[in-house]
């Protein structure tokens, strides 16, 4: 080697050696068999380790530890058996136990023969890239779950608005409150009609049975006229109405046009103090208590939403004048009766009757007295009303019972018990007493007189002409030749 080239060489060697030294990487100089034999200064200020801790060492022994991805560590392992280069993101741990992310790249080296002489690995710090990959993964996973509930309340919304009927309004609610917030155990009150308790109407959870009743002042939601939580505040007071104080529970008062129908408590069993961190505990509760607000409010609208269709109903089938069921509602209800007594064998009977007279009495002492006289004659009948008896007007003075489940003896007894209540029924106006009211009532009974609706109605009314007939004030079984006769 001449002159030149040595200086070439040394040149070299010098820079070669300001990288090693001055490289912000560490780098380790292992064996064939991956014994660590030289390391940069860069890798004694990563991990603490100097070169005598490690030397004869295979570094991955001395600095991966407990939360090292094992499957890594077998990566490089193989790739170093097959002698071929090997890039990996690897969690390592510093002499004093503080763990750091490394992207580790492993080199095999050979020399001019093509004989395997070294490894030479290097370790670029990526502690912070991870953590910000970390946070980005977390708020990628909060912003799935924000996105999840924000699906399910659509959906429970949607549920709660479809529901027909208070009951199905309370199996949705039960069943929407337990996915939503599956932590915790809840309970629905609705103040009676009296306004003067909370009766319970569902719960959901695995809670022992919540109260049957609560009164309105136990609670300091109800009392303050908004939502109240406990679990959360420096300042806060317990319910009267909760038997065990350590554990958070939110009281949501449920609204409906404006007023206060009933409150909603959601009970978080388990997240007493020392159950959860503090900062675990309180995080999962101010979640839970935005999604809470969000569904009382859903649930007020639902309720107020199921109340007016239910009052809109109702008056879609209530005579106004008596309140008794009107033709619309007894059109569908036979028909359905109709079907199951031919599907299933039962009995069903049909009562038509009509006011004695009806139409000279209204002459004589006016519509507002005939309004009275009809009144009372649905009082009577709304009295009879029951499981298997719908008592209903079809307009005028025509009315019509509905009797599921009675044959043609149980429909006449029937008949007969109303004419007889409602002849004894007195009445007067300006102080003065009206005349008695009597009725006529024939019957029509399925099977007997048809298997169709019409064809039974029509019996039935041919009954009733029957009883006119035969001197009113009287119920027919039938209009046939061997119809019942009158009762005195």
């Amino acid at each position: 080697m001449d002159a030149g080239e040595a200086t070439v060489t040394d040149t070299q060697q010098f820079y070669a050696d300001l990288v090693m030294r001055h490289s912000s990487d560490g780098v380790i100089i292992s064996d064939p068999d991956r014994k660590a034999l030289w390391v940069n200064p860069a890798f004694i200020a990563q991990t603490g380790y100097g070169l005598e801790e490690i030397a004869g060492q295979e570094p991955g022994s001395v600095l991966q530890g407990r939360d090292t991805d094992a499957t890594t560590g077998r990566q490089i392992e193989a790739a170093c058996r097959q002698r071929r280069e090997i890039r990996v993101d690897i969690l390592n741990y510093t002499k004093s136990g503080a763990a750091f992310w490394v992207d580790l790249k492993v080199t095999p080296v050979y020399d001019s023969g093509g004989r395997h002489t070294h490894f030479i690995s290097t370790m670029r710090d990526i502690t912070e890239r991870k953590m910000l990959e970390d946070q980005n993964e977390e708020m990628r996973h909060a912003e799935a779950l924000r996105q999840s509930e924000r699906q399910l309340l659509a959906l429970t919304s949607e549920w709660l608005y479809s529901a027909k009927s208070f009951d199905e309004l309370l199996m949705v609610i039960k069943r929407a409150m337990h996915t939503l917030i599956p932590e915790a155990e809840g309970a629905l009150y609705i103040y009676d009609t009296s306004r003067t308790m909370l009766e319970l109407v569902t719960s959901w959870g695995t809670m022992p049975a919540f109260a049957g009743h609560i009164l309105p002042d136990e609670c300091w939601a109800l009392r303050r006229g908004r939502a109240y939580a406990y679990g959360l505040k420096p300042i806060e007071f317990v319910c009267d109405h909760v038997d065990k104080p350590g554990m958070p529970y939110f009281c949501l008062p449920i609204i409906a046009h404006g007023e206060t129908i009933g409150l909603m408590h959601i009970v978080f069993d388990g997240f007493e103090e020392g159950g959860l961190t503090r900062h675990m505990r309180n995080d999962v509760l101010r979640n839970r208590w935005d999604i809470s607000l969000i569904c009382g409010e859903q649930i007020s609208l639902a309720v107020a939403n199921v109340r007016l269709r239910q009052e809109l109903q109702e008056k879609s089938v209530r005579d106004p004048l008596t309140g008794l069921w009107n033709r619309r509602w007894f059109m569908e209800h036979a028909l359905r009766e109709v079907t199951m007594a031919e599907r299933e064998g039962r009995d069903l009977a049909l009562i038509s009757l009509d006011v004695d007279h009806f139409k000279q009495f209204n002459d004589r002492f006016g519509h507002e007295i005939g309004d009275m006289v009809l009144k009372d004659v649905g009082q009577v009948l709304a009295r009879a009303a029951g499981k298997t008896v719908a008592p209903c007007r079809l307009g005028g003075e025509e009315f019509v019972l509905l009797c599921a489940d009675h044959d043609e003896n149980a429909a006449y007894a029937q008949a007969e018990k109303l004419r007889i209540a409602i002849s004894e029924s007195t009445l007067s106006a300006s102080g003065q007493a009206l005349p008695a009211i009597t009725v006529s009532a024939g019957l029509g009974v399925f099977g007997r007189d048809g298997t169709v609706l019409e064809d039974i109605m029509k019996a039935a009314d041919l009954a009733l002409y029957r009883a006119k007939a035969e001197g009113r004030n009287c119920v027919m079984a039938h209009a046939g030749p061997d119809a019942r006769k009158p009762a005195r």
